[in-house]
């Protein structure tokens, strides 16, 4: 039977690692996991107490940061396929299974990745992973289009391209598909959500440091060959689009290149979004929060707390929609605050499947979700 080799490194994240910890014990496939902490100062011993039998090494001193920490931790525990996954980010139920029956099936497979949802600071449904897309070694060269929490490398494979660079700290995961299909080995994109992804302003990703473009600069010049590569700015673009409280710098900067974006077909890094306008990921629009009629949200919730409301923001919020939750459906009212309101009762076990469909217009928006907890 096929085994996981899991990192988790961590610092000062254990408000979250607890969801990451819970996420594992969810999962049925052997793993062998290294927590690779790196001196935190909160509950970091106490978060990962009740968790000490999944737990197969554990060191907390500093260190030399999360690349270095994630390329040690691999080293210290056994498993045929090696990933790792950030201590804000978890799995869905069974998802470990769901890679290794793909990896049995085809063991000529060294990599395998899959679909990741966009979740809030408090586990809520933001968006699908929307650069996803069927493996492109020329695509990769300039769109890291894999989700790396949703992503899988046979060890031999692994080891073969010498593992992570602990020199990098905001691309080492896309330097590491890089090289990988460079020494060919085989790449396959599995159509299901495999993680979630928590996407929030203090995250790096979301952080707008210039080192985080300097990196994408350089990692297109190496690995695409440009003169003068231009993808960092389609990531500065993604990053303002996402962000909820822009600058009027910032403002300004997303305005130019939205321009440029729409008047400029040749400007392909900065256009890449456009040619996923109307492929979509589970009925959402990979470019923008539109639905065509029906949409599904999947959703992992690990939560002891259960929902008792959901809110939906849609938009037009005076259609009329079908919702399901797990193949139940629910009522719902209009809000004084102009929300879709359900009551929700009974939800068990960690998987949520929300469907919306609307019944009127039938493109529709997705605006927001979140809940009332007990």
């Amino acid at each position: 039977m096929i085994s996981f080799a899991i990192v988790v490194p961590n610092l000062n994240q254990s408000h979250f690692l607890w969801s990451a910890l819970e996420g594992l014990r969810h999962q049925a496939t052997p793993f062998n996991l290294a927590l690779m902490d790196g001196g935190s100062t909160d509950d970091f011993r106490k978060v990962i107490e009740p968790y000490a039998d999944i737990i197969t090494f554990v060191r907390s001193e500093s260190d030399a940061g999360q690349a270095a920490a994630i390329r040690d931790g691999a080293g210290m525990v056994s498993g045929d396929i090696v990933t790792w996954l950030n201590a804000d980010d978890y799995y869905f139920p069974g998802a470990l299974d769901r890679v290794a029956a793909s990896f049995e099936k085809d063991p000529q497979l060294d990599v395998v990745y899959g679909d990741a949802v966009h979740v809030s600071s408090e586990g809520f449904f933001r968006s699908y992973f929307p650069a996803i897309q069927d493996f492109n070694h020329k695509d990769l060269t300039r769109s890291n289009f894999i989700c790396q929490p949703a992503c899988f490398v046979r060890r031999s494979a692994y080891e073969a391209v010498g593992g992570v660079d602990h020199r990098l700290e905001y691309t080492m995961d896309w330097d590491l598909w890089c090289r990988l299909a460079q020494a060919g080995v085989a790449f396959q994109y599995v159509r299901e959500v495999l993680a979630a992804v928590r996407y929030y302003p203090e995250t790096k990703t979301l952080s707008g440091s210039l080192k985080r473009y300097w990196e994408i600069y350089r990692h297109e010049k190496k690995y695409g060959k440009k003169l003068l590569p231009s993808s960092w700015l389609a990531y500065y673009y993604l990053d303002l689009k996402f962000r909820a409280n822009k600058t009027l710098t910032e403002k300004i900067y997303f305005q130019a290149i939205d321009l440029a974006r729409l008047m400029r077909k040749g400007f392909q890094q900065v256009n890449m979004l456009k040619a996923t306008d109307n492929e979509t990921n589970y009925g959402f629009r990979r470019s923008e929060p539109r639905v065509h009629k029906r949409g599904t949200i999947h959703l992992p919730w690990y939560d002891k707390r259960q929902w008792s409301k959901l809110y939906l923001q849609v938009e037009p919020i005076d259609d009329q929609y079908r919702i399901f939750i797990n193949d139940k459906q629910y009522s719902y009212i209009v809000s004084e605050k102009k929300y879709l309101l359900i009551e929700v009762t009974s939800l068990t076990g960690p998987d949520r499947k929300i469907t919306i469909e609307n019944l009127q217009t039938h493109t529709w928006k997705f605006c927001d979700f979140w809940c009332d907890l007990i």
